[in-house]
C-alpha cells in the first residue's frame, strides 16, 4: 500500500500552479478543465497533486478550525536532491514560507507552506538499516537538522525539477478524536500502528514508518472537514492488487463507510472526521 495522490481546494489556481511548478518544480501532465490541474514528475503518467479551483467558500475559513491536513509529504529518492532542494528554496526565499527544518531520526525534512498556506513537507528517508525498531514500534523524534552536513550532498547541477521516482510518502492529518483515528486507521483500514507522540499518531503499511499520521493539535473541539473549504479536498491510499481492494471494500462496507461515488477501481470514504479517501488500486 502507499498514498497515491493529494488533491488541493485552493481558491487561485493560477497562483498556486506557479508555485508548485516555478517553486516545487512539478510538471503539469493533465489539465481536465479549467477547474483542475494534474501535477507530476517527468515521465510519471500517474499524479501525485490535484490542484482544484474551490467553488463557493466560507468567508471566514481561514478562522474556522477544521479537520484536515496538516501536511502532504514529498518525498524525494536521494539526499542530494533534498540538499538541492534547501539551496534552491533558500534563493526563493522571498516566494517560499519556511515552517523549519527537522531531523526525525527516520528522515531528514524541509517544512514550507504553500500560497493557501497548506503545510508541505520535504523529505528523505535515511536508510532503512538505520531505523530502530521496537518491535512493532519505529523510534522517531523532532531534533534539530544539521544544515550544514546536508548541504555537502547538494551538486554543482542544483535542483531542477522534480526528480524521477519523487512521491506522495504520506499525509498528516487534524482530527478531533485519536481513539475514532486509531479505529478508523488501524483497525477499519488495517495499517498498522506504528508510532505515538504527545497527541498524534502514526500509521502505516508493513514496515514503513508512517502513511499516514493524525494529530489533535488543533484541540478537540474542531469542526468537521468541509469539502468547500480551502485546503485538502481528498487523498488516495493506493493497494497493490485488485483483491485486496475487494478485500477491503467488503471491510468498509461492513461498516457502511462509503461516500460517493465507487466503481471496480476506486471508491470514495470518509474518515469519523469527514476527511474523504479516496481508495483504488493498480
Amino acid at each position: 500500500m502507499k498514498i497515491g495522490y493529494v488533491s488541493l481546494n485552493v481558491s487561485d489556481l493560477q497562483r498556486s500552479l506557479e508555485f508548485y511548478q516555478s517553486i516545487l518544480g512539478f510538471k503539469v501532465i493533465g489539465r481536465p478543465s479549467n477547474q483542475r490541474v494534474l501535477l507530476s514528475t517527468d515521465g510519471n503518467p500517474s499524479h501525485l497533486i490535484e490542484l482544484l479551483r474551490a467553488g463557493h467558500q466560507e468567508s471566514s475559513s481561514r478562522k474556522i478550525k477544521r479537520s484536515g491536513l496538516y501536511h502532504l509529504a514529498v518525498l524525494l529518492p536521494e539526499r542530494k536532491h533534498l540538499a538541492d532542494m534547501l539551496v534552491h528554496l533558500r534563493e526563493k526565499r522571498d516566494h517560499v514560507y519556511f515552517d523549519g527544518l527537522a531531523d526525525h531520526l527516520v528522515s531528514e525534512s524541509i517544512y514550507i507552506r504553500d500560497p493557501e498556506l497548506n503545510g508541505i513537507e520535504i523529505y528523505r528517508d535515511r536508510p532503512t538499516s538505520e531505523w530502530n525498531w521496537n518491535d512493532s514500534q519505529i523510534e522517531m523524534a523532532t531534533l534539530r537538522l544539521d544544515a550544514d552536513d546536508l548541504l555537502k550532498a547538494a551538486t554543482k547541477e542544483g535542483w531542477k525539477e522534480m526528480p524521477v521516482k519523487t512521491a506522495i510518502g504520506h499525509v498528516h492529518l487534524h482530527v478531533q478524536d485519536l481513539t475514532k483515528a486509531m479505529k478508523f486507521y488501524h483497525a477499519i483500514l488495517g495499517l498498522n500502528a506504528t508510532s505515538t507522540f504527545p497527541g498524534a499518531y502514526f500509521f502505516a503499511a508493513g514496515r514503513y514508518h508512517h502513511h499516514v499520521a493524525a494529530n489533535t493539535w488543533l484541540g478537540t473541539d474542531i469542526q468537521p472537514a468541509s469539502p468547500e473549504s480551502p485546503g485538502l479536498n481528498h487523498f488516495s491510499i493506493q493497494l497493490p492488487s485488485k483483491e485486496e481492494f475487494k478485500r477491503l471494500v467488503k471491510q468498509l462496507s461492513h461498516y457502511d463507510l462509503a461516500a460517493g461515488d465507487s466503481s471496480e477501481e476506486s471508491i470514495f470514504v470518509e474518515d469519523m472526521d469527514g476527511i474523504k479517501i479516496r481508495i483504488q488500486h493498480k
